[in-house]
């Protein structure tokens, strides 16, 4: 629980019940486990208009630094104007540890969000998945998936394994679209410098909390001044079909009037999905961008 919370800065108290409880418990078990935390200081507990939020308490920050953990996140209160962004990347990360426990090609999971590392180009969240070349029952590192070790810059997966990077951006459309190349241009620059480890493939996960039509203005941004990997898709999008729980692996929903729809779509605008053994392609790859349309967007959704 600790290393979860950790990892994540800040979790909506659902989120987090969701990770250290697999199997259903009663609101009553759970109301007590969390008051003995939070009176033990292993954790703190916050209210704001997303709800109960939880982050590292005194005791388990001290907990984790003296089992030699590298970097353990603050204890001190996270500033109002990050909190949305941190609470829907982090949800975004919960949601696919959930989907993928019971997915046999994947062997291990690791999720970290870096809000305080600075710099002109950073991602809202990073996810990584070690996942079996032929879609075969992967031997997993660790009985509940969870992996950190997948993020090390210098991991190498064992042969017949590759890994799968997610980089995750969240757009409340508070960036104008000057902000938007800029960062599309940062990202290119950054991309450029990194070496990334064997057999690992990355790609840029944009979210948007303001519809399909704030997607045309990313988009454009990105396909003229990044042109890196990349699916997008909204939050509206992501809960179709699902009694508003996210489910991010799952790369498609037929809706009760019969209507197929998609969740992810790529530089050119064709559906994808998060599962590498997905579209008949082993690998991800580039692919040219084409003029983005708002009649194209509305659209893409009724396919």
């Amino acid at each position: 629980m600790l290393q979860r919370l950790n990892d994540s800065v800040l979790l909506a108290e659902d989120d987090l019940a969701r990770l250290v409880w697999t199997e259903p418990v009663s609101r009553q078990a759970r109301a007590e486990r969390f008051t003995r935390w939070r009176a033990d200081q292993y954790i703190e507990v916050s209210h704001s208009a997303d709800g109960a939020c939880v982050q590292l308490g005194r005791a388990g920050a001290r907990v984790l630094r003296e089992a030699g953990f590298p970097h353990v996140a603050p204890v001190r209160p996270i500033a109002d104007r990050v909190r949305p962004g941190l609470l829907l990347a982090n949800r975004l990360g919960v949601s696919l540890t959930e989907d993928i426990q019971t997915e046999p090609g994947i062997g291990g999971m690791a999720w970290v969000m870096r809000p305080f590392s600075g710099g002109a180009a950073r991602d809202d969240g990073l996810a990584a998945l070690l996942y079996d070349l032929d879609n075969l029952p992967a031997q997993r590192l660790a009985p509940d998936l969870y992996t950190p070790q997948l993020l090390d810059a210098q991991y190498t997966p064992p042969e017949g394994y590759a890994v799968q990077r997610f980089i995750v951006e969240i757009d409340r459309g508070t960036e104008n679209p000057q902000q938007l190349r800029a960062r599309a241009t940062n990202w290119r620059s950054r991309w450029e410098r990194t070496e990334w480890p064997p057999a690992t493939h990355a790609v840029f996960l944009w979210i948007t909390t303001e519809g399909w039509t704030r997607v045309e203005d990313i988009w454009r941004a990105w396909t003229q001044h990044a042109l890196l990997p990349a699916f997008f898709t909204t939050v509206e999008t992501l809960t179709l079909g699902t009694g508003g729980r996210w489910q991010p692996w799952n790369p498609r929903r037929v809706l009760p009037d019969g209507r197929e729809v998609w969740v992810w779509r790529d530089l050119a605008g064709q559906p994808r999905s998060l599962r590498p053994w997905d579209l008949e392609e082993s690998t991800l790859r580039f692919e040219p961008p084409r003029a983005v349309s708002l009649s194209n967007i509305t659209s893409w959704n009724a396919v």
